[in-house]
């Protein structure tokens, strides 16, 4: 399961630099092509076992060690895969840690084990994918934004992931640009994204990326139009992230002087999320937790 772009902004600190993460991104790409690491190890090792099954006598050794040399060379072979399998084995459950670090929202665990796992490279590509945006995600929480938004676009400068991992970088780069002020490529990217044909459950999270800019650049008009429609994708495919949907469109009642349906989607959000997460997510949400009540009994 890919770690979710919408990390909340907490106030975790990261370490990590972005001369770090550069060399993270170099560390981490397997080597191309079928001559890497134990692949020529084990290849040579065949070989010179095939050899000398071909012809005992081109390796130099007295006849009665000879009968050794096939048991040594396969030996040999053996401790090359277990030391592959042990490798594997170590980066898994490096990688499964730091996945649920991240999960639950435990930054510094999260930013250690991805940093560790980063530093060999790791394959399959989507497995490397899947790395990378969840340090995205740390970098996020830890209010780096350079860094989340270098590995965004190294997510999609390779393409090597899988596409609704593809999908999750361009929102999650298109929500960074926006935050940051770089409005024309962001707007860029969510024009492309809105205009894509998505299956409904990729359309809500692009509808609540849609509505943030509307709200970001003063077009509150256009999110009321297309408040019905957003609510009922929110409800049926966000789960409890329908919450943060709720409180912009929350904000966008309010800036329209409609106070009443702002406080009905308010009191929506508050009962999925807090306000403190709200607010945490989406600062401009502010003004409203200190105008509307929250819902008494949330979720």
């Amino acid at each position: 399961m890919a770690p979710s772009v919408m990390a909340s902004r907490g106030d975790a600190q990261m370490n990590t630099t972005l001369e770090d993460v550069e060399q993270l991104l170099r560390r981490s790409r397997p080597a191309s092509g079928p001559w890497r690491g134990t692949t020529v190890a084990l290849l040579g090792l065949s070989m010179l076992l095939g050899a000398w099954l071909a012809d005992p006598a081109l390796v130099p050794a007295a006849p009665e060690y000879r009968w050794m040399l096939p048991h040594l060379v396969l030996g040999c072979m053996a401790a090359v895969m277990l030391v592959r399998m042990a490798r594997q084995r170590r980066l898994a459950e490096r990688l499964r840690r730091a996945f649920e670090a991240v999960r639950i929202e435990d930054w510094p665990a999260g930013e250690a084990d991805l940093v560790r796992a980063l530093s060999t490279p790791v394959a399959p590509p989507a497995v490397r994918t899947e790395a990378l945006l969840a340090l995205a995600a740390v970098a996020e929480a830890g209010r780096r934004p350079e860094i989340a938004a270098r590995l965004y676009e190294t997510v999609l400068e390779q393409r090597a992931g899988e596409p609704l991992q593809l999908h999750a970088a361009r929102v999650a780069l298109a929500t960074l640009l926006l935050r940051q002020g770089q409005i024309t490529d962001a707007v860029n990217m969510i024009d492309r994204l809105d205009r894509s044909e998505l299956p409904e459950a990729l359309r809500a999270g692009v509808e609540m990326l849609v509505l943030l800019r509307e709200l970001t650049l003063g077009h509150s008009g256009e999110a009321l139009d297309r408040a019905p429609r957003r609510r009922a994708l929110f409800r049926r495919h966000l789960g409890t992230r329908a919450g943060y949907g709720y409180a912009l469109l929350a904000a966008a009642f309010d800036r329209a002087g409609r106070q009443d349906e702002a406080q009905r989607f308010w009191h929506d959000a508050t009962m999925l999320l807090r306000p403190a997460a709200l607010t945490a997510r989406f600062e401009e949400l502010a003004p409203l937790a200190r105008r509307y009540p929250a819902a008494e009994r949330p979720i």
